[in-house]
């Protein structure tokens, strides 16, 4: 599989991601909601008129919580809706670290002004190409979750916990961002620590790091 994406966020959402980030949500064209994984093949056709199933729109994920035919399924729904309602400060942390980062390019450009004159130009000599200083400011805006991203946080890690005793699949680094992003710095610091080594990737560290930093927002970065 392919995960590439333009950015990777600390909540698991990618943007732009080759691979979709719905947790195989469906919705048949009965109205039920179901898993991809969960699907039984019986046999292939090169030609059918069975009609195709619909992803999960995000304004239909409360309806898919309500309806949930499983425990599953539910926290499918959960998770898609964590990261739906962070997208309004993805959109606010783009804002600002463009802002911050025309800031220190116009600062650069100041303290950097090309020295040529007009035979420097006409003869082919370089002007000052701008680099990123290793000093300069990185910044993001705090996160202030909605009365409703907070009741939907709050209600997930117990769901995670209890499927991870029956399924067996631990929803550990899930669970750390969920309490890093309600300010549970404890919390997610003992999850954190509840990982392998041997599992310590890119996003587990830099949530590490996070929680260090007491920084409750999510965070985007790349590979």
């Amino acid at each position: 599989m392919n995960f590439m994406a333009f950015e990777y966020w600390t909540d698991d959402w990618r943007e732009g991601s080759l691979m979709p980030n719905d947790e195989g949500l469906r919705q048949c064209k009965c109205g039920r909601f179901l898993l991809i994984k969960n699907l039984v093949e019986v046999d292939t056709a090169e030609i059918s008129d069975l009609p195709r199933m619909d992803h999960v729109a995000d304004e239909d994920l409360d309806e898919c919580i309500d309806n949930a035919d499983s425990q599953e399924l539910e926290i499918a729904a959960r998770l898609s809706l964590w990261r739906y309602l962070n997208h309004p400060y993805r959109e606010r942390y783009r804002q600002h670290r463009d802002a911050e980062e025309a800031a220190t390019k116009a600062a650069w450009e100041a303290a950097n002004p090309d020295p040529r004159n007009w035979w420097g130009k006409l003869s082919g000599r370089k002007a000052p190409i701008y680099s990123r200083p290793q000093n300069s400011p990185f910044t993001c805006p705090s996160l202030e979750p909605s009365p409703e991203q907070l009741h939907y946080m709050q209600r997930l890690p117990a769901m995670l916990i209890s499927d991870a005793a029956t399924s067996g699949y631990g929803h550990r680094l899930e669970l750390a961002e969920l309490y890093r992003e309600q300010s549970r710095f404890d919390d997610a610091k003992q999850m954190i620590r509840s990982i392998d080594e041997r599992e310590l990737d890119v996003t587990c560290k830099l949530i590490s790091h996070l929680i260090k930093e007491r920084q409750s927002a999510p965070t985007c970065y790349r590979m």
